[in-house]
C-alpha cells in the first residue's frame, strides 16, 4: 500500500498533538478516521509507530525519525504558502537567506540593507546558521542562499566569492598575549588553553595545518561549532581562539581582544544556491546584486 499525504497529515497531527482525539480536531475529521490512517501507515512502513501510554500515543524511536523528515516537508510546503501569499501581496516574492552568525552584521549593513532598498515589496527571511548546517537548509529547499566561509565541495551546490576576511586571534582581556606588541604566532600559542572549532570544520583544518607545520600542540581539549561559543569559552576560562573573521560585535565585548594572527589566513566569503530549475527571480537578483557589491570585509572591520 502506497503511503498518502492525507496519511502523513495524520502522522505528523497525531505527533504534536500527542493524542488521536486533538489530532482529529486539527484535521476536521473524527478520530476513527485519524486511527485507521495511522494503522494504514504503519502497514505501508512495515514497522509500529507509536505505543500507548496512559491516554496518550508515545513516537517510537523510528516514529521519531521518520518525523524529522515528515518535518521538512512541510516546511517545504509552509514556503510553497508564504511565497504565495508574498506574490498575492506584493508581486515580488520571499527570499530565504542562510548566513553564518559573524558574517551577519556585515551582511546585514552592505549587502541585505542596500537589497531592501532597491526591492521595497520583497519578503526577505533570515536564518542564522552554522557553516554545516547551510548544506541541510540547502539541499532541503528551506533556505535559497547560504553566505558562508567554506566553499562546500557538493556536486548540487553552486558557489561565488563575494568577499574575503582574514582570521584573527581571540584572548580574554586579561591575557598576557594582549601586551605581545606584535602579531600573535604559531609558537606563541604552545601550551595555551585553545578553544578550537569542531574537527569537520574547513577552518579547523587550515588552523591544524598551520599548527602542525609550526611544530605547535596547544591544549585543543575543547571544541566548539560556532564563533559566538568561542569567545563565550575565551572570555570565562582565559582561553586562546582563532576565528575566521573579525567582526563589530568582538571589537565591543570588553572581556576580549582581538589581535592580529601571522600567518595570515584568508577566508573567502560566499554565496551558496543550489542548481538546477526552481531557483526564483528575486533570488537570482540578490545573487547578482551581491556580486556587484564587492564589500571589502577587511576594511570594514579594523583590528
Amino acid at each position: 500500500m502506497a503511503i498518502t499525504l492525507k496519511q502523513i497529515e495524520a502522522f505528523h497531527s497525531v505527533i504534536v498533538t500527542g493524542t488521536v482525539t486533538r489530532a482529529a480536531d486539527k484535521l476536521g475529521v473524527s478520530q476513527p478516521a485519524v486511527s485507521r490512517m495511522i494503522a494504514d501507515l504503519e502497514s505501508s512502513v512495515g514497522f509500529p509507530l507509536f505505543v500507548r501510554s496512559a491516554r496518550q500515543l508515545v513516537p517510537t524511536v523510528r516514529a521519531r525519525t521518520l518525523h524529522a523528515q515528515v518535518e521538512r516537508s512541510f516546511l517545504g510546503l509552509q514556503h510553497i504558502e508564504a511565497t504565495a501569499d508574498a506574490l498575492r501581496q506584493n508581486g515580488e516574492g520571499q527570499l530565504r537567506l542562510g548566513v553564518v552568525p559573524s558574517l551577519l552584521p556585515t551582511i546585514s549593513r552592505d549587502l541585505i540593507a542596500p537589497f531592501v532598498r532597491l526591492h521595497p515589496l520583497a519578503s526577505i527571511s533570515i536564518e542564522v546558521v552554522a557553516t554545516l548546517n547551510t548544506l541541510d537548509w540547502l539541499s532541503f529547499r528551506q533556505t535559497d542562499i547560504g553566505i558562508t566561509f567554506e566553499a562546500m565541495s557538493h556536486a548540487g551546490l553552486e558557489t561565488r566569492m563575494i568577499g574575503q576576511t582574514e582570521a584573527v586571534c581571540i584572548v580574554s582581556s586579561r591575557h598576557p598575549l594582549t601586551r605581545l606588541g606584535r602579531a600573535v604566532e604559531p609558537r606563541d600559542l604552545s601550551g595555551e588553553t585553545f578553544v578550537s572549532y569542531m574537527p569537520d570544520s574547513g577552518f579547523r583544518a587550515e588552523i591544524d595545518h598551520v599548527l602542525a607545520a609550526a611544530q605547535v600542540r596547544p591544549d585543543s581539549r575543547i571544541e566548539v561549532r560556532t564563533t559566538a561559543a568561542a569567545c563565550e569559552l575565551v572570555a570565562a576560562l582565559g582561553a586562546v581562539t582563532l576565528v575566521p573573521s573579525p567582526s563589530p560585535q568582538l571589537a565591543a565585548d570588553n572581556r576580549i581582544v582581538m589581535l592580529p594572527f601571522r600567518p595570515s589566513l584568508i577566508n573567502d566569503v560566499v554565496l551558496v544556491q543550489s542548481v538546477g530549475p526552481g531557483r526564483s527571480p528575486l533570488a537570482q537578483a540578490f545573487v547578482e546584486f551581491a556580486a556587484q557589491r564587492s564589500i571589502n570585509f577587511l576594511e570594514r572591520t579594523p583590528i
